[in-house]
């Protein structure tokens, strides 16, 4: 199902809305199919005219009045007083939800979408099945859209019927994807990922426009491995999650925000302690030429101050220092093939454990040693589209969402050993800055390259395991543009597998499920000392 909320102000002009023809005459037959009163019947306004919406004016005004009746009662206005003025709130009265099928899934009945409408109003506490002084709402019908999508609308007043308070709910958007998910699995429909808190955080209109505007007038340049397709917040995101999956500790990490050139806004709580971090362009500002700044947490949800400095608390650690000796290429292809070798290992860890927890900490692990491997080979100021540099791109959604699956506290002992030697794979390419892929290096790299996408393959089919349809699809784009992005052309990398589980030792192939029983599985050797043919 897919799933849209907005807030309002506007009961009345929402209920025109939903029994009108809607800006682009998609709507059709607009039918109330369930209400705060359990008699949706009632509420519809009969029909006088041929005409899907030839509706009695005197049943539509009596429905507007319904749905706005308690915010009436509470004195509150219609529209959004200004900031400053008696009643100014950010987010309006008014809940506004659709719900839709994709267009394969065909149409439910109107008793079908009654239930799911009541369901979402009971789960997300605004209208509670056992609550009768809840929140007025109802659920209108209007079948198939434009694209085929059967859908319903449903509109609330947030205002308590019983005692005329506001009613706020929490979490509503992933209250109403967790009620999706299981109608979806009730039903036997297309199931779409459950809740997709790894999404990035959306560019506004505004920032979109501005972007473009700045661009075009050549006040803002692309910052350096990042995509120019993006705005400049997708690009900060980018930036700031490449420096995360880099450092080694917190003070790099704003060392290397401010080395790529960045304005960092730190705050502090009252021991004097850093709690929370903002990064701007310089060259992006306002109109009075000051920079705008985004918090890690606006960027995406992992990165948060807090959740940085837990990554790093797991994943970081200090280089080791720079060889003495001169960089050679044999220098070189030993280390691309030692972490091509545990590369592998955590590959094979990560197919047999039944612990998330691990699985979670080696796709994480693994996205570190990806960045490190396209930094020394790609650079720190790379020709836009090299396919290694998309890989991390791609790479970073498919992590955030494996940090999901990670505890508050750090992986410890056997369990954590695969992940650790990623870990320290990555942190000795840093060490070299540089690789020049000829020689021994060439060969060292293409075997390197084939691990890595034949991991993120295998990170994709634990995400389609985990109901996480876009965060798969980020790790397959990923696996393809390392492979894309090889010395020379690449033989098929060997297909994924289903992660080892007790009922399926082998797992052949995926089989949905709503989780995965938790055991312990085989612990890795640590990757070997010299290179692996």
């Amino acid at each position: 199902m897919i799933d849209k909320i907005g807030r309002g102000w506007d009961a009345p002009g929402l209920i025109s809305y939903l029994m009108g023809p809607g800006r682009s005459n998609e709507h059709t037959r607009p039918t109330v199919i369930a209400s705060w009163q359990s008699d949706p019947g009632a509420l519809q306004p009969a029909q006088i005219g041929p005409d899907d919406f030839d509706f009695d004016p005197a049943g539509m005004a009596a429905l507007r009045a319904h749905v706005q009746a308690p915010a009436d009662a509470a004195g509150l206005p219609r529209r959004q007083p200004a900031e400053g003025e008696p009643g100014f709130t950010k987010h309006g009265y008014v809940w506004h939800c659709s719900i839709a099928l994709p267009a394969g899934d065909g149409a439910l009945s109107h008793e079908q979408w009654g239930q799911i409408a009541a369901d979402v109003m009971d789960r997300t506490g605004i209208a509670p099945a056992t609550d009768p002084g809840g929140c007025r709402w109802v659920a209108v019908h209007h079948g198939s859209s434009a694209q085929g999508n059967d859908h319903i609308h449903i509109a609330a007043t947030l205002v308590r019927q019983d005692t005329g308070t506001r009613f706020y709910p929490k979490n509503d958007f992933h209250v109403v994807r967790s009620v999706a998910r299981d109608w979806e699995q009730r039903l036997g429909l297309t199931e779409t990922e459950q809740d997709d808190r790894s999404a990035d955080r959306a560019a506004t209109r505004g920032e979109q426009e501005k972007t473009t505007r700045q661009r075009a007038a050549g006040r803002l340049r692309d910052r350096p491995r990042t995509d120019t397709a993006e705005t400049i917040r997708g690009q900060l995101r980018q930036t700031v999650a490449e420096t995360a999956a880099t450092a080694g500790s917190p003070d790099e990490f704003l060392a290397g925000l401010r080395a790529h050139g960045m304005l960092v806004h730190l705050r502090r709580d009252g021991a004097g302690a850093v709690s929370g971090y903002a990064v701007a362009d310089p060259e992006f500002t306002t109109k009075a030429g000051k920079p705008v700044f985004y918090g890690g947490g606006k960027l995406a949800s992992d990165l948060s101050w807090p959740k940085i400095t837990a990554g790093l608390a797991r994943h970081g650690g200090p280089l080791p220092e720079r060889p003495a000796e001169k960089i050679t290429w044999d220098l070189t292809s030993q280390k691309l093939r030692e972490a091509a070798g545990a590369v592998v290992l955590a590959r094979s860890e990560l197919r047999s454990t039944g612990d998330d927890r691990v699985r979670g900490d080696i796709a994480v692990a693994g996205q570190r040693l990806l960045v490190a491997y396209s930094r020394v080979t790609d650079g720190t100021h790379p020709e836009p589209g090299r396919p290694r540099t998309a890989a991390v791109w791609h790479g970073h959604r498919s992590a955030r969402a494996a940090r999901a699956a990670q505890p508050r506290s750090p992986q410890t002992g056997p369990a954590a050993a695969a992940a650790d030697a990623l870990n320290d794979a990555a942190r000795h390419l840093l060490a070299l800055r540089m690789v020049a892929e000829r020689g021994p290096s060439r060969s060292a790299s293409i075997e390197l390259a084939v691990a890595l996408a034949g991991l993120m393959l295998e990170i994709a089919a634990w995400h389609e395991h985990r109901h996480q349809p876009h965060a798969a699809s980020a790790a397959r784009s990923s696996a393809n543009h390392v492979r894309a992005g090889a010395p020379q052309a690449l033989t098929p990398t060997a297909p994924a597998t289903a992660p080892r589980t007790d009922t399926a030792p082998r797992a052949p192939a995926l089989a949905p499920r709503p989780g995965l029983p938790q055991h312990r599985g085989r612990s890795p050797q640590p990757p070997p000392k010299g290179p692996t043919r």
